[in-house]
């Protein structure tokens, strides 16, 4: 890579990481707060609606905003157009749920779930005025700015949330994070952002970056949509409790890899562009990107997998034990999730969004037909199935990518391999000194398997020469004062 991208790269993970880990830690605290005090049925009410906020949300975006992100040359007209089909979408979209939210709610029989959608819904419209104002801090490389808005919208929902738990108003505590964080985040972006409204419209602007992006907005609709469809199945079969810990399950499962993985993709979408079409630079940046991902996944993940059981119990209380196996598979699943995306990104990039079009087709299809077959036997074998249609995937967009652009799926297992290996290593440590000291207080045992488990990652990676941990070396060298 050249020094300027390779900077806005650095620059770009260094401030992605600043807002992610920023955002989630409050989320995290929020969120333990929150379980603390409502009844695990609450978890289910949000369940069966997510993924119509999920998929209409994905719609409002359509792909016109990755699009403007990719494009080498932007003028205001793409950015008034992208406004006006984007309010006018959300606002349809909304009017449309709006009247099918009595239909939702005999579907799931849940009383009151009428009034709950039609306030959770709002979030699109919400949504919406904002997406503008982002596209532009990306494409300006304006990390930072985004970080601030992001952790700042994240901390004022929070506040709001646990004021309503506390006064008592526990589902609607729930409920109303998405909306409160849209809307604080909205208002945030047209305070500190540089775009002034604008309501010009340019039909040729919309179909150029139409061909690009609707075939990314409906294979970004089913794969958004990939995990909400098992909480709306669960929640029809199941009971609201099973489906309060199954989506609770889901949300911290998946939270370590989505929250690494979207701190790379977010940072890649925009300093990968410009070399989209230099075939060495490019493939070199896949290589680093994928591995310094492995690097820091696969011991998140199998750190979480290890502590879950002493976690669930002294952090969220003895009523989420049911959750720990589901938890910890869901945990599991996760990786592959993030390393398909991670390809998905890298297709986006190079153009080719009718390929993960197909992809996500292909999966949705599979995905329905092994939630058919498994749903019978409980939750744990849903969570099973998820799990090989996953792994499935991975290997098919891997093969893909090496198709398109020379970096297959054996060339990427061969480069996460040493952080696999070291992660198990470490996991098989931690795993193991829970026998030995089963009978110490449940913070103490997540404090000893955390260390251990650290400890044995370190080493692990020093001894056998793990790449990226030698350059982290490296940089951290150049960043001490030099001694005299």
């Amino acid at each position: 890579m050249s020094e300027n991208i390779k900077q806005n790269t650095l620059k770009g993970l260094f401030w992605n990481a600043i807002d992610r880990f920023g955002y989630q830690l409050v989320i995290t605290l929020v969120g333990i707060i929150i379980m603390r005090i409502s009844p695990v049925e609450d978890f289910g009410v949000i369940a069966v609606l997510v993924i119509f906020t999920t998929i209409s949300t994905a719609i409002v975006d359509s792909g016109l905003a990755t699009s403007l992100v990719r494009s080498r040359h932007v003028d205001e007209k793409d950015y008034s157009s992208m406004f006006v089909f984007n309010l006018a979408a959300s606002v349809l979209l909304y009017l449309l749920l709006f009247f099918s939210a009595p239909a939702i709610e005999r579907f799931n029989s849940i009383d009151n779930l009428t009034l709950y959608a039609r306030v959770l819904f709002l979030q699109l419209v919400v949504h919406s005025f904002g997406i503008v104002q982002y596209v532009k801090l990306l494409r300006n490389f304006d990390f930072k700015r985004t970080a601030r808005i992001n952790v700042v919208s994240v901390i004022c929902m929070g506040i709001v949330a646990i004021s309503l738990a506390l006064m008592g108003f526990e589902v609607w505590a729930v409920l109303l994070q998405p909306l409160l964080y849209s809307f604080f985040r909205t208002s945030f972006l047209w305070i500190w952002g540089n775009w002034r409204i604008s309501f010009f419209f340019s039909g040729s602007s919309l179909r150029q970056h139409l061909q690009f992006s609707l075939s990314f907005m409906v294979g970004n609709v089913l794969g958004k949509s990939f995990s909400q469809i098992y909480y709306s199945f669960i929640g029809k079969h199941f009971t609201e409790q099973d489906t309060g810990y199954y989506y609770s399950a889901n949300k911290w499962g998946e939270t370590p890899n989505l929250l690494i993985s979207s701190i790379i993709q977010g940072t890649t979408l925009s300093t990968l562009t410009p070399i989209q079409n230099d075939y060495p630079r490019f493939l070199n940046a896949c290589r680093k990107t994928i591995q310094t991902l492995a690097f820091v996944l696969f011991p998140v993940s199998f750190c979480a997998i290890a502590v879950a059981e002493p976690g669930f119990i002294f952090i969220l209380t003895e009523k989420w034990i049911p959750s720990i196996p589901y938890f910890q598979w869901l945990c599991f699943a996760g990786i592959f999730i993030s390393l398909t995306d991670l390809n998905v990104n890298f297709l986006n990039i190079k153009g080719k969004s009718n390929y993960t079009l197909w992809l996500e087709l292909c999966k949705f299809v599979i995905a329905m037909l092994v939630l058919w077959g498994t749903y019978r036997l409980g939750v744990l074998h849903i969570i099973y199935g998820q799990l090989g249609v996953r792994l499935l995937f991975y290997g098919i967009t891997g093969w893909v990518s090496g198709q398109v652009y020379g970096y297959g799926f054996w060339k990427q297992v061969v480069d996460i391999f040493p952080a696999f290996l070291t992660s198990l290593a470490a996991f098989l440590a931690a795993w193991g000194i829970a026998y030995f000291i089963a009978d110490v207080p449940h913070l103490v045992l997540l404090f000893v398997q955390s260390t251990i488990f650290v400890l044995v990652y370190i080493t692990g990676s020093h001894v056998s020469r793990n790449t990226v941990w030698l350059e982290l070396l490296e940089i951290g060298k150049r960043k001490l004062p030099k001694r005299k």
